[in-house]
C-alpha cells in the first residue's frame, strides 16, 4: 500500500499549483515601433500606451508579459506558429483571424487618415481623388475597405511609419495614409513638410485589439487576461493612460 511521505504531498501540491497564481507564467509580446503605442528608447526598452496596458495587465493577472521586438510582418508569421504568444495593436482581419484569438474587448480605436503637403491636402476631398497619386503606406497594416484591396491605387509599401514621414519629408511621396493615433503623435514632434490631414476622411475605424496564437501554449490563460483586459477597459484606465500620449491641441 503507497504510503504518503511529506516529500509526496509537496510534490503533488506544486503540480496541482502550476498555471496557478503563485506560478512564474511567462508569456511572448511581439512587437514593433509604433509610437505613441510602441516608443523605442535609447536602451532598447519599451515604453507608450501599449506597454502602460501589457503592465497594467501583468500587474492584474501575475502573468510576466515578455515584450521582444520583430519587423511587423514577421511578428505575425511567428504567431502564425505559436513561436510568440500574444501581439498587441492589431487590426483584426479574416485572414489573421484564422491563427488569432482576438481578446476581448478591443482596447482603443484610432481613425484611419491621408496626408499631404496643404496644397495637394485640400484638393483632396472624395476617395477617387486619391487615384491620380501615388500614396505610402506601411506593409502588413490594415487600414480601411476599399483601400486595402484596391488595386487600382499607385500604393507604395514601406516597413513602418518613420520611413513613411522620412519619404514625406523629402518630397519623394505626395501622400501617406496612416492611423491618426501614431501620425498625429509624429507630427507633434516634428513636422518639417507642414503635412496635414486631407479634407477626405474615411468614416472608417481602426480598432486594436491584443491578440494571442492559436498555437499558443498560453491559451490555457486567456481568460485570465481577457477578464484583466475588460476591467482596464469598462474603468476608464485604458483612456486615462492614453491621455498621457495625445498630442495637445494648437
Amino acid at each position: 500500500m503507497f504510503k504518503w511521505s511529506w516529500l509526496s504531498i509537496v510534490l503533488l501540491w506544486s503540480c496541482l499549483a502550476r498555471g496557478g497564481e503563485g506560478q512564474d507564467i511567462r508569456l511572448t509580446v511581439a512587437t514593433d515601433v509604433w509610437p505613441p503605442f510602441r516608443i523605442l528608447q535609447a536602451d532598447g526598452r519599451f515604453t507608450g500606451l501599449d506597454m502602460d496596458i501589457l503592465a497594467a495587465l501583468q500587474a492584474r493577472t501575475g502573468i510576466r508579459l515578455v515584450v521582444q521586438r520583430y519587423p511587423w510582418g514577421r511578428a505575425l508569421h511567428r504567431m502564425q506558429s505559436g513561436q510568440v504568444d500574444l501581439m498587441i495593436g492589431l487590426a483584426r482581419t479574416g485572414d489573421r483571424a484564422a491563427y488569432i484569438d482576438y481578446l476581448q474587448p478591443a482596447y482603443y480605436q484610432c481613425r484611419p487618415a491621408f496626408y499631404g503637403e496643404p496644397l495637394l491636402a485640400s484638393q483632396i476631398r472624395r476617395y477617387q481623388d486619391l487615384l491620380p497619386h501615388e500614396v505610402g503606406y506601411v506593409l502588413k497594416s490594415v487600414y480601411f475597405s476599399p483601400f486595402d484591396e484596391d488595386a487600382r491605387l499607385d500604393k507604395h509599401g514601406v516597413a513602418t511609419e518613420g520611413q513613411l514621414l522620412g519619404m514625406m519629408a523629402r518630397g519623394y511621396l505626395p501622400l501617406m495614409i496612416g492611423t491618426d493615433c501614431q501620425v498625429d503623435y509624429a507630427l507633434s514632434r516634428a513636422n518639417p513638410a507642414g503635412l496635414i490631414k486631407t479634407h477626405y476622411r474615411p468614416d472608417q475605424a481602426v480598432t486594436l485589439y491584443l491578440g494571442m496564437s492559436k498555437q499558443s501554449p498560453g491559451q490555457a490563460y486567456k481568460a485570465r487576461l481577457e477578464q484583466a483586459l475588460a476591467e482596464l477597459v469598462s474603468s476608464g484606465e485604458v483612456e486615462r493612460l492614453a491621455a498621457h500620449y495625445r498630442p495637445a491641441s494648437p
